[in-house]
């Protein structure tokens, strides 16, 4: 447990229900993925039908898509209900998706170099569902399923953070009460660009609810 909640505030620890499951991309959903051969672009796709994990040349005959540069994506900005996201780079996960605030995230791993890179944790803020598929081993081919139900009050930030070098092993998932979001973003610098949209400034002060997924 983080030392800086300890002083803070009393962390409280939240019942938290998840279940494990094979389960189907869903349809009609936005899809992202970036290449494995130009580290410069990124695939935005529309599907309409169910495809298969990491299978570009699928995606490209039955989504509608179309090729954004990196240097024109801004980080941390992405803001979806339901987004599927494949990936072969590291830069995807760590410079798009983390600190982006999406509510159900299927997320394909897609090659070793997915989960490498300088900073292990992925920060993502309001996720209730979270669905992984791993290519990395191939004993893990089969989709994990963690559906989020947290009381979470009005007013209150819901936070996950995402251990990438856990991605191999079975996952654990706990929540507590923690800081308000002004004193959060002191400590998770990957928040300040996470797209949180604040109607009343007394949320900023208020208790925020934090699930570490290991």
């Amino acid at each position: 447990m983080p030392l800086w909640c300890l002083r803070h505030v009393l962390c409280v620890l939240i019942p938290l229900y998840f279940m494990e499951t094979r389960h189907p991309v869903r349809a009609n959903v936005t899809l992202l993925f970036d290449s494995s051969d130009h580290a410069d672009r990124l695939c935005n796709c529309s599907c309409a039908t169910a495809l298969r994990s990491c299978d570009k040349s699928l995606a490209n005959l039955m989504c509608s898509c179309g090729t954004v540069w990196r240097s024109a994506l801004d980080a941390g900005t992405l803001e979806a209900e339901s987004l599927t996201v494949w990936a072969w780079q590291p830069w995807l996960l760590r410079e798009l998706l983390n600190g982006s605030r999406v509510s159900e995230l299927h997320l394909s791993l897609c090659s070793p170099t997915s989960i490498f890179g300088p900073s292990r944790l992925l920060t993502i803020v309001g996720l209730r569902k979270l669905q992984i598929w791993n290519d990395v081993v191939p004993k893990h081919k089969s989709e994990r399923v963690l559906n989020f139900r947290l009381d979470v009050q009005d007013g209150k930030v819901s936070v996950a953070f995402l251990d990438m070098w856990t991605l191999n092993n079975h996952l654990k998932a706990y929540s507590i009460i923690g800081p308000p979001l002004q004193m959060l973003m002191q400590h998770f610098p990957d928040l300040k660009k996470a797209n949180i949209k604040i109607t009343d400034l007394e949320e900023i002060y208020k208790p925020s609810v934090l699930t570490f997924i290991y």
